[in-house]
């Protein structure tokens, strides 16, 4: 009998990986570390790997990008499988149109970063003052866009919020979820072929 597998993701995705698991896949235990981790790469490496030192045998789905400079060898070690893009932005959207909308120079909000965009940008990053960080971004992207998952409602204050915090229009585009569910699925399969035995 194959042990149930321990699926590691972003919470910035939680919403998302939710949706697609559900009715699908029975045999997960969903774990999902804080997104903000993401602003320092050390301790997202020191957090994952104290996670999957508690579960040293189960099979791990790892549904991250390039996070931290450890990723790929976090991935390699035996029965663990990563879903494959850069980043969150590219798994939901696919690698055309993520490369498509870097090259139009947009800074891309996911729906949790959205929510939590004042933790963000003036927390984490210290842009307390809206003048230099609209300054910032117009310097650095072209155009805002928001990503609708369609998993929960569009957060149409919050995003005039921000457009007014950066002095810049916020456009929002839909992909659907076929392509992070793609990509799970393509990573699940890899584990699925391993053999596993319980001792």
């Amino acid at each position: 009998m194959k042990p149930r597998i321990l699926v590691v993701c972003c919470s910035v995705l939680e919403k998302e990986l939710r949706a697609i698991m559900k009715n699908r896949r029975a045999d997960v235990d969903l774990v999902f570390p804080d997104s903000m981790l993401h602003m320092h790469p050390e301790r997202l490496h020191r957090e994952m790997e104290r996670i999957l030192a508690e579960h040293p045998a189960q099979p791990c789905l790892i549904v991250y990008g390039d996070c931290h400079a450890h990723m790929e060898n976090m991935e390699r070690a035996p029965h663990r499988s990563r879903t494959q893009g850069v980043n969150c932005a590219e798994l939901l959207m696919g690698n055309e149109r993520y490369k498509n909308l870097r090259k139009e120079k947009a800074f891309l909000f996911l729906p949790e970063w959205t929510e939590r965009w004042r933790e963000v940008f003036q927390e984490e990053l210290g842009f307390s003052d809206g003048a230099l960080a609209g300054e910032f971004m117009r310097e650095t992207r072209k155009k805002l866009v928001y990503l609708d998952t369609g998993i929960v409602p569009v957060p149409v204050e919050t995003l005039k919020e921000i457009s007014r915090f950066f002095g810049m229009p916020v456009e929002t585009i839909r992909p659907t979820l076929d392509h992070l569910a793609n990509a799970v699925e393509k990573a699940l399969k890899r584990l699925d072929r391993e053999d596993f035995h319980e001792s």
